[in-house]
């Protein structure tokens, strides 16, 4: 065949790289499970990688056999460790030096409210005496009116003529306290539809 130069063909441009996915995903945070008593080694390794972490610990008193006492960092959750990474990278995520796995709920990854991990960080940055427990079944649902927690909801508990507030978290079935005023708490009232 004869093509004059007048006469140019017209062909798709050539596609390099990878297909655009129309599934973008987002970063969230996710909860992983570590071997025991390695959550501070883990958090090290995972940031050596460039993942952005977060390992609630506070201050507490420890009292030695010889009577000795001692400030030392206690981890909140123990073998949990919150990470804020895209959901395909969790698999890669479990090779990582004492991490174990992922925690899932239905077969899917637990993914943790950006809003339980803001209110857990103001807890600890209050100063004050922040605890854990198992899920609790007593309690009403309340919502911070002033202080630096305002705006946050969670439930209010009774312990030992204490009232405190509690963010639940219920991928891990556990829910972080702080010790508050019940003048700064306001009832939340369900509306019924």
């Amino acid at each position: 065949m004869y093509f004059s130069e007048d006469l140019k063909v017209k062909r798709k441009p050539k596609v390099v790289g990878r297909p655009i996915n129309k599934n973008i995903q987002t970063k969230n945070w996710y909860v992983l499970y570590t071997a025991p008593r390695a959550e501070k080694v883990a958090k090290r390794e995972l940031e050596i990688k460039g993942c952005e972490t977060f390992l609630p610990t506070t201050k507490v008193l420890r009292v030695w056999k010889n009577r000795q006492k001692k400030m030392i960092e206690k981890v909140l959750f123990p073998s949990y460790i919150f990470v804020y990474t895209y959901e395909n990278n969790l698999a890669e995520l479990c090779w990582v030096n004492k991490v174990t796995t992922y925690i899932k709920c239905g077969g899917k990854p637990s993914k943790i409210a950006v809003k339980c991990i803001e209110g857990i960080k103001r807890m600890l940055d209050m100063g004050k005496e922040v605890s854990v427990g198992p899920n609790f079944t007593e309690g009403e649902s309340v919502r911070i009116i002033k202080g630096p927690l305002a705006g946050y909801e969670g439930i209010l508990l009774h312990q030992k003529s204490k009232t405190k507030f509690g963010i639940h978290l219920k991928e891990i079935n556990q829910t972080v306290s702080v010790e508050i005023s019940t003048n700064s708490v306001e009832k939340i009232h369900c509306e019924v539809v």
